[in-house]
């Protein structure tokens, strides 16, 4: 009884390791298009090798029942995987999706990279997409989860979605009655996410520029002229607060023609409910703090003590 006992599992074991060894052994990606048949979708996984056979596929997929459930998506198939296990991936829908988490004031350039770092999207085809359509200040900062091999219209669509979803109803109604209009409160929202590093100084930093545009003087704000320069510097030049561009605030009037980047919902609400002030400075202090004042000769004192400070700390 024993011996035939050790028979059976012996059979039944070398059936199991015969079909292990039968799967595939790669992991592969495969992505199942709109719309396809079984049959198509047979063919798709044949050719990425993830199965061995195209009738089995379509057989267990009709005995399965999901004939119609199978759902288009990119999907990791990991090695070894049973044709029923395919089968529940695909039905399920849990196609491979890459995470991507774009900061707030990413410009479109930053954005571009880290979509193309990830091989969402293709650079060039992205950001000429963005500057046709004037889409800077627009692509909303926040975790994606974006399946691989999206046309790049699909990716820019799905960030203005949650753009329009986060500038509510009641944010283009205070707009309005700031005589400012979406456009300007996006620009402005953009150079108060560049300049303010502390959440809590947003709302000051916002009342500063609006004290500035209404006695029509010069935003003088630094991140612009970084944007005008297309590259970040440490420390600014006299001779770069004199760059030949519109979107420079040390050389024209007013706010830049655009957003200078894309600010999140906190910048933008800083733009809308600015701190009541006096004041007309400010000036970076260290650790991300600024320093406030209402005179000019007091700001003069401000940026002598606060380079003081930066010398003494080398």
């Amino acid at each position: 009884m024993k011996n035939i006992t050790s028979l059976i599992f012996a059979a039944v074991f070398a059936v199991v390791l015969l079909w292990w060894v039968s799967l595939p052994s790669k992991p592969a990606t495969v992505v199942i298009s709109e719309n396809a048949s079984a049959k198509q979708i047979a063919e798709m996984l044949y050719g990425a090798n993830t199965i061995s056979s195209r009738t089995l596929f379509r057989a267990a997929v009709k005995l399965s029942g999901r004939s119609k459930s199978l759902k288009a998506g990119t999907y990791f198939i990991p090695a070894r995987t049973s044709i029923f296990g395919i089968i529940r991936m695909l039905s399920s829908g849990r196609g491979t999706y890459i995470k991507v988490t774009i900061p707030e004031g990413f410009t479109a350039r930053e954005i571009a990279d880290t979509l193309s770092a990830k091989g969402i999207i293709n650079k060039d085809k992205f950001l000429q997409m963005v500057s046709e359509k004037d889409l800077e200040g627009y692509l909303f900062p926040d975790t994606y989860y974006f399946d691989r091999n999206l046309p790049e219209q699909v990716i820019v669509d799905k960030m203005l979605r949650e753009f329009e979803k986060n500038f509510t109803h009641p944010m283009q109604k205070r707009a309005v009655e700031l005589n400012m209009g979406k456009k300007k409160i996006v620009t402005l929202a953009s150079l108060i996410e560049k300049e303010a590093v502390l959440p809590g100084e947003r709302a000051h930093i916002s009342g500063v520029f609006y004290n500035r545009l209404k006695k029509g003087w010069m935003l003088e704000s630094c991140a612009t002229v970084q944007y005008a320069l297309g590259q970040h510097k440490t420390t600014l030049t006299y001779k770069d607060t004199k760059v030949n561009s519109p979107f420079n605030t040390y050389r024209c009037y007013g706010l830049p023609p655009g957003p200078i980047c894309n600010p999140g919902r906190d910048s933008i609400n800083a733009a809308l409910y600015p701190e009541q002030t006096e004041d007309m400075f400010f000036v970076a202090a260290g650790s991300g703090t600024h320093v406030f004042s209402r005179y000019f000769s007091e700001h003069i004192i401000n940026k002598i003590k606060n380079k003081k400070k930066k010398n003494q700390a080398r």
